[in-house]
């Protein structure tokens, strides 16, 4: 019974390649250019959107986590700063600092014993905040997950009621 569902499958499969296949090549250049303009065109207006959507004048925005989040990540406390212009995210660091002001990122394996460490994670993080645009987008980092968490919870803050020159201090986002 199995042998027959497979070969039905494998025949219905291969009909539909076949008839994919037979058509005109002008048909499927008409298509692929077709898809290549609906492309462009979804990607200038995906662009104009994040524009129009972030309201945000030029300018430097900071946020940070709040006392009980740095607390709670054995007191280094997450800070994001992105920089806008014309509506966008142009550069964003993020970094988390102690209480005597040391980076984490330039922590050694023997002062914080983390894999991935840091200095490796933190400006892929930094890159994947620029790279998304919106706190809705931003792509997490394996082994780094609060972090993740925490900036998306900081660019929200910021895109929400973010000022110039302002810092936010922002809660621990809900698990």
């Amino acid at each position: 019974m199995k042998n027959k569902i497979l070969m039905a499958m494998a025949a219905a499969t291969a009909l539909v390649v076949l008839a994919g296949c037979s058509s005109s090549s002008s048909t499927a250049s008409s298509a692929a250019d077709s898809t290549a303009a609906s492309s462009t065109a979804s990607s200038a207006a995906a662009s104009e959107e994040t524009t129009e959507t972030t309201g945000k004048a030029d300018g430097v925005y900071t946020a940070q986590m709040d006392d009980a989040s740095a607390e709670a990540a054995y007191g280094w406390r997450d800070e994001l700063v992105v920089e806008y212009k014309d509506g966008k995210i142009v550069s964003a660091t993020f970094e988390s600092y102690d209480a005597d002001g040391n980076k984490k990122s330039e922590t050694t394996a023997e002062t914080y014993p983390m894999d991935p460490s840091p200095a490796d994670w933190m400006p892929e993080l930094s890159e994947n905040i620029v790279k998304a645009g919106t706190s809705s987008e931003i792509d997490g980092i394996t082994g780094a997950t609060l972090a993740t968490n925490n900036a998306k919870a900081m660019l929200a803050a910021i895109e929400a009621e973010g000022e110039p020159d302002q810092t936010l201090v922002v809660s621990e986002p809900e698990a």
